[in-house]
């Protein structure tokens, strides 16, 4: 579950990180009044779940009433990378003297916590990560441990951070994060820019958390911030058909189709060891038909993203015959435009085979391990 900048604000506060003063505007109703607590200037910032909206046009400046509400008209009900603007966050403009990357996220080859610091904030950290790797500081954490002293220390250290005043600071800083990251079940902590102020205290100009799905029943605080969550369409047209739809990563190309949450898992992880990258994936979970299978092809290449979709699946009470029935269907139904791979292990394994290899379908590749499917799927797209 991703959070508002302004949800993610929230819960800094709630664990004593400070924030600029601001307020959520949803109506340009009795601007002056909902404004009367800040002081000018303002930045104006729409509230989407997506990344790199300064760039699309989404942060705004404003130094009086009457520039925020010419801002508000422009920005509220706007769409943004496909995201519509219902709520501005307006927040007082503070005097800064550096910017700062820091975020805590899980590292796959640790299978632990991953605490990373960069001198290089309030910009692309993947960039920075292409062209200076080495200006970024990253420890992994043993969660039995938590946050010591040392980490914080190596990430100064390393991040090129000198002066104790501002090490001491970000510790405290870390050590925070990393207590929101934990307690509330996060997959995501992310503040960019973490402001440096002139008088030598640290502030999260921005927020970025994602909530684990699976968690979010085991906090009260996290189930009301839900409410104000939209339910993208394609989430929601999987759940009313029975299915588990997954938004994966707005900058891939690869939809994922399979037979539970492990599967999917390792279909992600081959994907990326062959430099490719999941945009979505589909749970069809057990015993699916052939029309099952064909409904849930047409979920996931609604997504435009996918330029090319991986079908991996190990029949135990699902068939594989029903399998390739449905890949068929799907096909021979609809103008797709979009290469589906098939790898198929399990129930009927050879029947499904069979339907495939005399399907009369340039757009549907057989592939026999799931490494040859990754590498297959990323090749269609050439």
């Amino acid at each position: 579950m991703k959070l508002y900048e302004y949800q993610g604000k929230e819960l800094f506060r709630q664990y004593g990180l400070p924030t600029p003063k601001g307020v959520v505007v949803k109506s340009l109703d009795n601007l002056e009044e909902q404004l009367q607590s800040l002081g000018f200037p303002v930045v104006v910032k729409s509230q989407v779940l997506t990344g790199g909206r300064g760039k699309a046009g989404g942060v705004l400046f404003a130094d009086n009433v009457a520039e925020v509400r010419a801002a508000g008209s422009k920005l509220l009900g706007s769409v943004l990378k496909d995201c519509t603007v219902d709520a501005l966050l307006v927040e007082e403009k503070v005097a800064v003297v550096e910017e700062y990357y820091l975020s805590i996220t899980v590292d796959r080859a640790s299978r632990m916590p991953l605490v990373m610091f960069s001198r290089s904030g309030g910009m692309d950290i993947e960039e920075v990560a292409k062209t200076r790797p080495e200006a970024i500081a990253k420890v992994t954490v043993d969660p039995q441990m938590g946050v010591r002293g040392f980490h914080c220390e190596m990430l100064a250290k390393v991040g090129g951070v000198t002066d104790p005043g501002i090490k001491k600071e970000l510790a405290k800083v870390v050590k925070t994060l990393y207590n929101l990251y934990y307690q509330k079940d996060a997959t995501l902590v992310e503040v960019n820019p973490l402001m440096l102020l002139t008088d030598g205290t640290l502030i999260a100009a921005d927020a970025k958390v994602d909530i684990d799905d699976s968690a979010v029943y085991r906090h009260a605080d996290i189930r009301a911030m839900e409410e104000a969550v939209p339910v993208a369409p394609l989430v929601k047209e999987a759940r009313d058909t029975g299915f588990l739809y997954i938004d994966v990563d707005e900058t891939g190309t690869v939809g994922v189709i399979s037979n539970g949450s492990g599967m999917i898992m390792s279909c992600i992880d081959w994907i990326a060891r062959q430099g490719g990258q999941v945009t979505c994936a589909l749970d069809l979970g057990g015993g699916a038909t052939a029309d099952r299978v064909a409904e849930g092809i047409k979920i996931v290449l609604k997504n435009s993203r996918v330029k090319s979709l991986l079908i991996s699946i190990f029949g135990g009470i699902t068939r594989c015959d029903e399998i390739a029935g449905g890949v068929l269907k799907a096909v021979t139904e609809n103008d797709f435009g979009v290469p589906i791979v098939t790898r198929l292990e399990g129930t009927n394994k050879e029947k499904g085979l069979q339907i495939l290899s005399e399907a009369d379908s340039k757009k549907i590749i057989v592939a026999a391990s799931l490494p040859e499917a990754a590498d297959k799927v990323l090749k269609a797209q050439q």
